[in-house]
């Protein structure tokens, strides 16, 4: 019987993009990848660090996915393995433990753990004898190539990795390391692979975008390098840092196949409170950079990132940082609890927000986060919107699909052909109707039902 492998991941984009490139390896070893449900032979983990909540919701779920395949074995990795292995390592007896930093080992163990299985060996001795070996080699961080296309509108490029800041908060620097890149050829030739295979829109992905260097670009440069040497892909910048978000960056933003989308790294609308996590801008660079990006794309979706009941923050902090929202109207908020990471300055800085009044104050956030949102999502009656099919969908009217629209909503559509995976466009009438249908590029034809 072949080898049955499942994955779960945890965490970032960054560590999604990874886990598809492993799991396309492990398929085109002859591998079958399943659900947790189904029942598998190998359960891959891959893990994050970023709060006690992740970590603790990694252990809960391991637990309870080799509760439903006992006699799995389970490899564990990410960022949570790379800074805490003996504590992953006690979750569950059938364990392997990869550091997140030679996660890419996985790929090449994949053909030879599907002939492990194939020739009736132990998976769980040749997991562990494979793991050694790997040891010993150097990691590439850049080995996650996107996976296999074919079933995917959308793919994630990996371009950067680490990041040299050292926010008082972060542990996630701790784990991945310094900033580096990928090489802006090989980018370019993987983006190009991507086009010629159908693919309709690249997520370029990374631990900090804004920090890529590589052949004398920055990320701009790459950008507007991605874009020259492509004739039909568009181009989604994952996330990015507010003071970098210069001209070079609005120059590159501004093109057509750059989507309008923009998820910026805010975390406070304090500026005391920004000193103190290390960040280095302030409340008034945050507006800057999106009155920036609304100067040349419109409206674009902006999304921003915050934390709340970071150690010292008062009602008045809290008030700024509701106050920038305010001024800044983002089309969706990111509200993060404060969580004491080990290895962090601010894992011992006092005094500490009762979690309590963190909770309730990310409540707040989270409400406006929804305003916004149905606020950005009502402006699109009437208009005409671009987007990539994602996924199946079975709602009440039949079947439908999933997509994605070129500024980031969430869209339910009938009429695209089963396998499409090219852009199209359908019209809003309004936010939560069924609208008329319109012919799109390809002379396909979408019918809108509703924004998620």
């Amino acid at each position: 019987m072949g080898l049955r492998v499942a994955f779960r991941t945890f965490g970032c984009k960054l560590n999604q993009a990874e886990t598809d490139s492993v799991a396309a390896s492990f398929a085109s070893a002859g591998a079958t990848i399943v659900e947790m449900r189904d029942g598998a032979d190998l359960v891959v983990f891959n893990t994050c660090t970023v709060t006690t909540k992740a970590e603790q919701k990694a252990r809960r779920e391991i637990r309870l996915a080799l509760r439903l395949n006992p006699e799995a074995v389970s490899v564990i990795t990410g960022c949570y393995a790379q800074l805490d292995p003996e504590a992953v390592a006690a979750v569950a007896p059938r364990t392997v433990i990869i550091p997140g930093s030679r996660k890419d080992s996985l790929q090449a163990m994949a053909p030879e753990l599907v002939a492990a299985r194939l020739e009736g060996l132990d998976l769980l001795s040749e997991t562990r004898r494979l793991t050694a070996i790997a040891a010993g080699r150097v990691p590439d961080p850049f080995a996650f190539v996107p996976g296999d296309a074919r079933f995917h509108s959308r793919v994630q490029l990996k371009v950067q990795d680490g990041c040299d800041n050292r926010c008082a908060y972060c542990r996630v620097c701790l784990a991945r390391g310094r900033s580096v890149s990928l090489a802006p050829d090989e980018a370019l030739s993987r983006a190009a692979a991507l086009e010629a295979a159908g693919v309709a829109e690249i997520v370029l992905t990374g631990v900090n975008l804004s920090q890529y260097r590589s052949g004398g670009l920055d990320f701009p440069g790459l950008l507007l390098r991605l874009v020259g040497g492509t004739s039909r892909v568009a181009f989604r910048v994952s996330s990015y840092e507010p003071d970098r978000v210069d001209d070079a960056f609005i120059h590159a933003f501004a093109l057509p196949r750059v989507r309008p989308h923009l998820h910026l790294s805010v975390q406070s609308g304090s500026d005391r409170v920004l000193r103190a996590m290390g960040r280095h801008y302030d409340r008034a660079q945050v507006q800057r950079a999106v009155e920036a990006a609304r100067a040349v794309r419109g409206d674009p979706f902006i999304g921003v990132d915050v934390i709340l009941g970071f150690p010292g923050e008062s009602d008045d902090d809290f008030g700024d940082t509701m106050d920038l929202l305010e001024r800044v109207k983002p089309a969706w908020v990111h509200a993060f609890t404060f969580s004491p990471r080990p290895g962090t300055r601010a894992f011992a800085m006092k005094p500490r927000v009762p979690e309590r009044v963190a909770v309730e104050r990310a409540a707040i956030v989270q409400a406006l986060a929804v305003r916004g949102k149905s606020a950005f999502a009502a402006l699109r009656a009437g208009t005409e919107l671009e987007a990539v099919a994602e996924s199946p969908h079975d709602s009440d009217g039949g079947s439908s699909l999933l997509a994605t629209s070129a500024d980031y909503l969430r869209l339910e559509v009938r009429g695209v052909p089963p396998g499409y995976r090219g852009a199209f466009l359908c019209r809003v009438d309004a936010a939560e109707t069924i609208v008329g249908r319109l012919a799109a590029p390809a002379d396909l034809y979408a019918e809108f039902i509703r924004i998620i």
